[in-house]
């Protein structure tokens, strides 16, 4: 249970020195990032919660639950399980840094993350041992999504459906972009079912999150969050992982295709410096998570420009927009 999702704060954010963008990335201080063309083909690989939609949607997928077991006391354990799951994060917190001064160096603060992905797999444990999704099926996942589309539970940031257009006028002009959604919610059938519904559908394979068990085998869920993929993604490093591995696959590939990262929270900042660009996510009046994160890169001297005043070759890789309007429009103005 990303903390994000229950009261809007993400978790402590990914503390570093400048040089982490280059420890993490692919290229060394002398290989520049392949460039951005209208020709190029780009790897676009994008948060769901907060960033393709308006807000989380974690909320939308309990009450799907609820709402297809009526008079059971699902809204009631979660707010058991949210509660426990506050309580174990400070205290686990506590623990680790009793002090309370977060870590200062790159090698501390993974450290801590990682330790702290044991509160995450706890949260996930009590979620199971709950039942708040058992019995779930998949045909209601997929009713219940449409339901929260038109009650405007779950919306779709602005200007997301033209940049999908818009890649696929790429598409047509064969550049063959590749786009993936790299998620920690909970489940597969519920983003792809949400997107659908939208009438901007994607394959569940190119959706890496977790997935409740039984639902891919078209069994009523047991109420366990499993790995959709082949690993399960709970955590900024989990992310990050599969980032590598998108990488290593193109260059296995003999491909040189530059990485896109689009995201919005603590959870997404190891891959948006990781990847070729990361374009964060920015409301207007910023969100708690991602007024978390923009200060967290001032903090550590990392520029982050708005994408429609960033020029290729400037210092860094990170920027900011509003919405997918923008980044469309980023791509439409790129030049060869």
């Amino acid at each position: 249970m990303i903390i994000r999702f229950l009261c809007r704060k993400p978790h402590p954010i990914f503390l570093r020195s400048a040089p982490y963008h280059r420890s993490i990335s692919r290229h060394s201080p002398t290989m520049p990032p392949p460039p951005f063309s209208p020709t190029q083909r780009i790897h676009w690989v994008l948060d769901w919660d907060g960033t393709i939609t308006a807000h989380d949607t974690l909320d939308a997928l309990v009450t799907i639950s609820a709402t297809s077991n009526p008079g059971s006391p699902v809204l009631a354990n979660w707010k058991h399980v949210t509660q426990a799951y506050l309580d174990d994060y400070a205290a686990t917190l506590k623990l680790l840094i009793p002090d309370s001064k977060l870590p200062t160096t790159i090698e501390a603060e993974r450290k801590l993350l990682k330790e702290l992905e044991n509160v995450e797999q706890r949260s996930l444990d009590r979620v199971a041992a709950s039942g708040i999704f058992a019995g779930l099926t998949s045909a209601q996942i997929q009713s219940g999504a449409q339901r929260a589309i038109s009650s405007g539970d779950v919306q779709l940031r602005r200007g997301y459906q033209d940049f999908m257009a818009v890649l696929r006028q790429r598409q047509a002009r064969q550049v063959d972009d590749a786009v993936s959604i790299l998620s920690v919610n909970w489940s597969r059938r519920f983003i792809s079912s949400c997107l659908e519904g939208f009438g901007s559908p994607l394959p569940e394979t190119r959706i890496f999150s977790n997935e409740l068990d039984g639902i891919p085998i078209g069994r009523p869920s047991n109420g366990h969050i499993v790995a959709a993929n082949s690993a399960k993604i709970i955590s900024s490093d989990d992310k990050l992982q599969q980032l590598r591995r998108w990488r290593q696959e193109n260059e296995g590939a003999g491909n040189e295709v530059p990485i896109v990262y689009v995201g919005d929270s603590g959870t997404d900042i190891e891959c948006l410096l990781a990847a070729d660009l990361g374009i964060c996510v920015r409301d207007e009046p910023v969100g708690s998570s991602q007024r978390k994160l923009a200060e967290t890169l001032d903090r550590l001297g990392i520029k982050c420009p708005r994408l429609r005043d960033w020029r290729e070759g400037e210092e860094g890789g990170c920027v900011w927009a509003r919405d997918f309007q923008e980044i469309k429009e980023w791509i439409e103005d790129m030049k060869d």
